[in-house]
């Protein structure tokens, strides 16, 4: 059988991602085949589910599995293939890496072009919603005129009334003084009709007009304009977690970091805090002042997203840290020691660890929180994972590798023992 299998052309048994005979190939439902690790990176690298080869776009993740045939058949061709020539293995390497280079120009192009449309239904997105706005704001500002010269004209109106109610009882006074007394006269009958007596006028002292009406009608006008724009950032926040949601990574707790008085369960998804000094060797990467631990995975570029359910609990932290992050003593966990993290304390306040700390009002208690990493943008961000609400972000440079954080916090006398756990739904391949 080995004979026969040399006889066929290697290309049948290269993947076309590495060059290199098949190892754990996999086939896609448009045929071609390719090494199980080389198309995972290359997916992972291009945050698409698209052929290599052909181009072909799966809407849905393709269910891969090992192709024992074509492994088979690729182990025993390894074992029997032909030794080449070396002028002949110059060549083909020469005309491989040309090839390599004409498909990277034409992944380019192809690339460019989406990034092109991208570019497009932002800035239309962008042009519809703040026209909105303005459209909004234009309204609420000339109802807030409109309300203005409405209130001016009743007071207008009502001070036209006060001013001639004042003029007829001037009247009424001057009168008073210029008619006779008809008790000096003794001609004129005790029932004759005399004007109104000061002391039966109305007391214009109590009567007052505001000078200064329009305390705080900008500012509510303005609020309601605010409320509405928040109302649109949280549908955008929500639309745009959506499309973060294909940058998913699997993450992994790295069992050799967490603190002593960490529980790490076995499949390396769920961290509590134990109140006991767990049995663990010692270790250089291990935190040993606060119970904290870091995820094995970590990342020097692109982008990546996860999941962590907190439940009920009443404390604890999230984020990255940077790879060279101190893990000894004491410090403090901020952005300039490393550290890009988002908190709840145990009184019930959402904080950004930032220095000093941010406070966060949230309109919502969350139980599980999407973190986002722009390795490349320089940004950290946070979403209620509920709601899809952004809550935070962090913007910063990185230069070192950055691993997802993760701090349970204190059991509190088991209020809190509930573990933090990594329910990110990832493509696995």
């Amino acid at each position: 059988m080995a004979s026969t299998i040399c006889l066929l052309p290697e290309k049948h048994f290269l993947c076309f991602l590495c060059r290199d005979i098949f190892t754990s190939p996999v086939t896609i439902p448009c045929g071609h085949s390719f090494c199980l690790s080389c198309l995972s990176k290359y997916w992972t690298r291009h945050q698409s589910k698209y052929c290599p080869h052909c181009r072909r776009l799966f809407t849905d993740k393709p269910d891969l599995s090992v192709n024992h045939i074509l492994a088979d058949v690729s182990e025993n061709y390894r074992k029997s293939r032909p030794q080449k020539p070396p002028d002949e293995e110059t060549v083909i390497d020469v005309n491989q890496m040309i090839q390599e280079r004409v498909q990277k120009i034409e992944r380019l192009k192809y690339s460019l072009g989406l990034q092109k449309n991208s570019y497009l239904r932002e800035v239309r997105e962008s042009q519809k919603i703040f026209s909105a706005l303005v459209n909004a704001m234009e309204k609420s500002h000339k109802a807030v005129v409109a309300s203005i010269e409405e209130r001016q004209k009743e007071e207008e109106s009502r001070v036209e009334t006060l001013v001639k109610e004042i003029e007829q009882e001037i009247e009424e006074l001057r009168k008073e003084t210029t008619e006779p007394d008809p008790q000096i006269s003794g001609d004129q009958s005790d029932d004759v009709k005399r004007p109104a007596k000061p002391c039966e006028m109305k007391d214009w002292s109590k009567v007052t007009i505001e000078t200064d009406p329009c305390i705080g009608v900008t500012r509510r006008a303005l609020s309601d304009v605010l409320e509405q724009i928040k109302l649109e950032v949280n549908r955008l926040s929500k639309a745009e977690l959506k499309r973060i949601e294909k940058y998913s990574v699997d993450v992994n707790l790295s069992a050799k970091t967490a603190h002593p008085f960490l529980w790490v369960s076995d499949d390396r998804k769920q961290v509590r805090h134990t109140d006991k000094l767990q049995e663990v060797p010692e270790n250089p990467k291990r935190f040993d002042r606060v119970g904290n631990v870091l995820a094995k995975e970590s990342f020097a570029g692109g982008r990546c997203y996860w999941e962590v359910e907190v439940g009920e609990k009443i404390e604890w932290t999230l984020g990255v840290a940077r790879q060279s992050v101190n893990r000894k003593g004491k410090f403090t966990v901020c952005p300039a020691n490393g550290f890009w993290t988002l908190s709840l304390k145990a009184g019930g306040q959402y904080i950004a660890n930032t220095s000093p700390v941010t406070q966060l009002a949230l309109d919502q208690r969350p139980k599980k929180f999407g973190v986002f990493l722009d390795y490349n943008e320089g940004r950290v961000s946070f979403y209620c994972a509920d709601s899809g609400v952004h809550i935070q972000t962090f913007t910063d440079k990185f230069t070192d590798r950055l691993h997802p954080f993760f701090s349970p916090g204190r059991m509190h006398g088991g209020r809190n023992g509930a573990p933090l756990v990594i329910c990110s739904s990832f493509c696995s391949i």
